[in-house]
């Protein structure tokens, strides 16, 4: 299993070539198919000779041209002698286009390449967004609920006091009234002294 990046590592050219090999397998063969590995696909080895067959292949040797000679027996002719240069200038007349060399385009690979690299970092910045979003919500779902039962509770609870309180000042004069009771069964009751007794 190969990713359009070993491809291109293994064949030396940028990996935007090895998409367009892989674009043009499609046209021919329609959907190749892949196993997804992260972010990157995978291509096995049926799939992998389909997108080579577009990688262009060895440059043509050019035919040497063998001189024959004809010997004595003809004449050479006259004939009008071609120019060495052609300039195509003449043929166009004032229609101008602007051109790039190889080293120029090599720098829009380097700004594709670049522009993948930043593609790939906003990709993994927004999932690590994403990821600090869902834990702050589960945190803050968290924290809402417990902020809710602790509200329900103190509702609970200033009602519970309340009665808590009225009983127990209840209890408290109670006791207080059968303490005052007891003590004042337990006093000893002083006899009364007629007038008469007294004389």
């Amino acid at each position: 299993m190969k990713t359009l990046a070993d491809l291109a590592k293994a064949y030396n050219v940028s990996p935007q070539a090895v998409a367009k090999w892989r674009d043009k397998a499609v046209e021919k063969y329609g959907e190749l198919p892949c196993q997804p590995d992260g972010k990157r696909k995978l291509y096995d080895d049926n799939q992998v000779e389909k997108i080579l067959e577009f990688k262009p292949g060895k440059t043509e040797a050019i035919p040497t041209t063998t001189e024959i000679l004809t010997g004595n027996h003809r004449v050479p002719g006259e004939l009008a002698m071609m120019p060495q240069t052609v300039d195509l200038g003449a043929f166009r007349g004032d229609a101008e286009m602007t051109v790039f060399n190889t080293e120029a385009l090599g720098a829009v690979d380097q700004a594709l390449d670049l522009a993948d690299q930043m593609l790939d970092a906003i990709d993994s910045d927004t999932n690590y967004q994403i990821e600090q979003l869902q834990r702050t919500q589960k945190s803050n779902l968290k924290l809402q609920r417990k902020v809710d039962q602790l509200n329900t509770r103190k509702q609970q609870y200033q009602i519970e006091s309340r009665l808590l309180a009225i009983s127990q000042g209840k209890e408290a004069q109670q006791l207080q009234d059968n303490m005052q009771t007891l003590q004042n069964l337990g006093q000893a009751q002083q006899p009364q002294i007629s007038p008469n007794e007294a004389g």
